[in-house]
């Protein structure tokens, strides 16, 4: 089999028929050069029979011995992708058909720029689209606040395979592997955004008040270590201030009832017209029918 020109790589663990939907977005696509790399990380649910009902020869499935992780899972991604680029996929969202294509031809009318992702629109615990956002295009406003945020939707972004292999994950921290990776290579690296909505994003209704923490704590950790490292203490004081603040906030929010609000000021709400477009396009992903292995496990359906 020929190289595909893009890699999809999405990890998994106990993502359950979710993962369906997201195979059925890829399968979807109007770029139909692309393969996709899923790594299991040591699921003990049925996530990975469900994986391998799935009969297309572009889908390649790895397992990991155990459980180890996001950033390791998606450093093996790398490497075992054959695509000049490499398309990122969260295995529980989904994308819009035209992702892969118009992330594909801006980067190949651009070649300065090393990465790219879209905006993405948000959904409910039903798969409603609640609301949506389109992030800057241009590399200066993507990055004008590095410390706080870079403005790339990571599941949605589309690098080139050498700046995955340049600025792989950080297998040494748990959490906030994105920010970590996009920050680190902000200085090196260009980015850009397709500007318009192309991803899926399933808001977490949950609210885990550990995960928030440790991941504020992170980040407050990696940027005061770069800034010290750049003879700029007083400044990486002052950026590992403001993640513990936003914790805090987040915390005081949660705990007077407004984090409803906090979160609605993510994205845009959504005219009608829009719902409705969305509604179209998620409800045309989710009836496509999967090509099934005859032998797969009977709890796998179409539609």
């Amino acid at each position: 089999m020929a190289e595909p020109l893009v890699s999809v790589v999405s990890a998994f663990y106990n993502t359950g028929p979710l993962i369906l939907d997201m195979i059925r977005s890829i399968l979807a696509q109007t770029w139909t050069d692309w393969e996709l790399v899923l790594i299991n990380d040591g699921s003990t649910d049925d996530t990975l029979t469900l994986a391998q009902s799935v009969d297309d020869p572009r889908i390649r499935i790895f397992s990991n011995d155990r459980n180890r992780g996001r950033a390791f899972s998606l450093n093996r991604g790398t490497r075992e992708a054959r695509g000049k680029y490499i398309a990122r996929m969260d295995s529980d969202d989904i994308c819009s058909p035209t992702r892969l294509e118009k992330e594909v031809r801006l980067l190949e009318s651009n070649p300065a720029l090393d990465a790219v992702s879209t905006g993405v629109i948000y959904l409910d615990k039903n798969d409603n689209p609640v609301g949506d956002m389109v992030c800057p295009t241009e590399h200066e406003a993507i990055c004008a606040t590095p410390w706080r945020t870079i403005h790339m939707v990571h599941g949605a972004m589309m690098a080139r395979k050498e700046y995955f292999l340049k600025t792989p994950y950080r297998e040494d921290i748990p959490i906030a592997i994105d920010f970590n990776m996009f920050f680190r290579s902000h200085h090196y690296s260009r980015f850009g955004n397709v500007p318009e909505p192309l991803y899926y994003y399933r808001l977490d209704g949950s609210f885990n008040l550990k995960k928030q923490y440790a991941a504020r704590r992170v980040a407050a950790g990696f940027l005061f270590a770069y800034y010290y490292n750049h003879n700029q203490i007083l400044k990486g004081l002052r950026c590992a201030a403001a993640q513990y603040i936003k914790f805090v906030v987040t915390l005081l929010c949660f705990l007077t009832g407004l984090r409803a609000k906090l979160m609605a000021n993510r994205f845009k709400p959504l005219s009608e017209a829009k719902r409705a477009a969305y509604r179209r396009e998620i409800q045309i992903i989710k009836s496509l029918d999967l090509p099934i292995k005859m032998n797969a496990d009977a709890r796998v359906e179409n539609g």
